[in-house]
């Protein structure tokens, strides 16, 4: 069976007040495991807590490395800044297996390297004693990793992003952040999670929002979806279960926007820090 559990669900900026207690404030990193693996997406600030939750219940394997598998959407801030804070990497009996793309011509290890070199943080990503296996993929690129599966898509966000859809124990999930939704992509993003069990999409803005209802521009070629978009695709696609992440609002305005969505897919949940949902 697939556990997932939800460590950030907030998009662009972490945020703290009492305004953002239900869903909580750190930005996206979502906890996947199966066969005994461990797979994180995205290194936003929530991957801090993963990695002292994962110290707290892990028995290093004598003679082996402990192996954990990390895929990034795209290195914007608010997918890597966890990153530096992730005490896993301190740890030489770990083994952090990394992918992700080419961002704007840049490798995994250029991103996370460049957001701790000197003056920005006082420790560089070659002091973490973990070992680190960087891994370019591309778009449509197939990863296995034992009887797991992990396809990714292009997704249309500035800069690029990848989805991911992991496979494993004939359940699945996917993995939608950062894809500002067009008719041009429809079918694409559609095909790709039929039938898919769990998915967790991009719902930054309100359709409001983003056309410019709100008389504050519009967030057209923002590179982000609305709830809305989630509700329509994955209707399409025909999954089980829809979850709402990247939020860019605070508590009230997600309960309404969670009702809303219900009414048109009823399986549908707004994703909060510490939600845990079994695949069985």
């Amino acid at each position: 069976y697939m556990k997932v559990k939800f460590w950030g669900v907030r998009g662009s900026i972490p945020v703290s007040s009492s305004r953002n207690s239900k869903y909580g404030g750190n930005t996206s990193c979502v906890e996947v495991n199966c066969d005994d693996k461990t797979i994180i997406l995205d290194c936003g600030t929530g991957v801090r807590a993963l990695g002292l939750d994962i110290l707290e219940r892990d028995t290093v394997k004598q003679n082996s490395k402990n192996a954990l598998y990390i895929f990034f959407s795209h290195v914007h801030w608010d997918h890597i800044q966890g990153f530096p804070f992730f005490r896993v990497a301190f740890h030489p009996e770990y083994e952090l297996n990394i992918y992700s793309s080419l961002h704007s011509g840049k490798d995994i290890e250029s991103a996370l390297s460049g957001q701790m070199s000197a003056p920005y943080f006082p420790i560089q990503l070659s002091d973490m004693p973990a070992k680190m296996n960087f891994n370019a993929i591309k778009s449509d690129e197939i990863v296995q990793i034992d009887k797991i599966t992990i396809k990714s898509i292009s997704l249309n966000h500035p800069g690029g992003s990848l989805g991911y859809k992991i496979i494993c124990d004939n359940r699945s999930i996917a993995y939608i952040s950062d894809h500002e939704h067009t008719e041009e992509s429809r079918r694409e993003v559609v095909d790709f999670l039929k039938n898919t069990n769990l998915v967790m999409f991009d719902s930054h803005y309100t359709p409001e929002e983003y056309l410019g209802l709100d008389w504050d521009g519009g967030r057209k070629g923002w590179g982000h979806s609305t709830w809305k978009d989630a509700v329509t695709l994955c209707s399409e696609a025909g999954i089980d279960q829809l979850i709402l992440t990247h939020h860019g609002h605070e508590d009230e305005k997600l309960d309404r926007i969670e009702l809303e969505a219900q009414k048109v897919f009823r399986n549908t949940v707004a994703a909060y820090e510490g939600l845990e949902i079994d695949l069985r």
